[in-house]
């Protein structure tokens, strides 16, 4: 590539940086004034119960010992808007280079989708230990979330529209599946898949081909939930974090109301500060243990944690 060439693709690739930067910043900027996200919030400071957070960013492989059921298994026991806070059980390393968009708990084994072009991959990560185990980049494309099929694993990207189906212990790719719009956040349910795309809806998904087959709108109080994000499906229900929030929320798929709030503001890592980039981001449910693994894109630890209903 000549000089003149060179400058070009160089001058693109920093507007193109900027105009990223600038949307990152209006959005974080928009965060605070946004009244749902305002509402969440308050409701989740105003009724949970207080907060075990770490006073330290200590790592630890321990095994964490023997917790009663906090109630997760049965969302039966929840039909109306709960605030809930958590215990943290046990504190894992995570890559910090890892650009989280994606994490989900197949028995005892943790597989993480990482984003942003040049460096998406999907990956096997030890749940233990937070080593990564084995990975396979995803050259070309943003990539999104993830979610585990039986013996495969479903993969989609951001505004590519395309999704990615891997043999799950190979990571060989088997096929590919183009769909319309966005692609955030997936997981599966036993019998769809849901998928968002950054609004405040949810699009259920034929497994097999990825069509879509029904949507629903979130809402709390009557308003709409914007920017759903990472999902994890467990027991019926659908959990999303709220990009750029530190908010998880717990959702009824049949008509899309908010069942549960979570504020995991005291999570983020101290490592992180200022770093508009290193957001809430990865939600992995553990059916053996009744707790979830939590961490962010670009944060050094995970988190095991025990929900605490009020």
């Amino acid at each position: 590539m000549n000089r003149t060439r060179l400058g070009i693709a160089l001058a693109a690739v920093s507007a193109v940086a900027v105009l990223v930067g600038v949307a990152v910043g209006a959005f974080a900027d928009e965060t605070p004034a946004d009244p749902t996200v305002v509402a969440l919030t308050e409701f989740a400071a105003s009724s949970a119960p207080t907060t075990t957070a770490p006073t330290a960013e200590v790592t630890t492989t321990a095994s964490f010992p023997a917790i009663e059921d906090s109630g997760i298994r049965d969302p039966e026991a929840r039909n109306a808007p709960t605030a809930a806070t958590f215990e943290i059980v046990e504190v894992i390393d995570h890559d910090p280079q890892a650009f989280t968009q994606g994490l989900e708990l197949d028995g005892d084994r943790l597989f993480e989708s990482t984003g942003l072009v040049g460096r998406s991959t999907v990956r096997e990560v030890d749940p233990t230990t937070g080593a990564v185990l084995r990975s396979r980049d995803v050259p070309g494309v943003f990539a999104e979330g993830l979610t585990v099929i039986g013996d495969e694993i479903v993969q989609i990207t951001w505004t590519d529209e395309i999704a990615y189906r891997y043999e799950r212990d190979t990571f060989e790719l088997i096929e590919t599946h183009a769909y319309d719009g966005q692609g955030w956040g997936l997981c599966h349910d036993g019998s769809r898949l849901v998928m968002s795309d950054g609004s405040s809806r949810l699009t259920f998904r034929d497994p097999a081909s990825l069509a879509p087959t029904a949507s629903v709108e979130v809402t709390f109080n009557g308003a709409p939930v914007t920017r759903l994000n990472e999902l994890e499906c467990v027991s019926g229900r659908v959990w999303a974090n709220i990009w750029l929030t530190p908010l998880i929320i717990e959702i009824d798929p049949d008509d899309g109301t908010v069942l549960t709030v979570l504020d995991a503001g005291e999570l983020r890592p101290e490592s992180t500060t200022g770093n508009e980039q290193a957001v809430l981001n990865g939600i992995a449910y553990d059916d053996a243990t009744d707790t979830f693994l939590v961490t962010g894109k670009l944060w050094p630890v995970a988190y095991r944690i025990r929900l605490v209903e009020s």
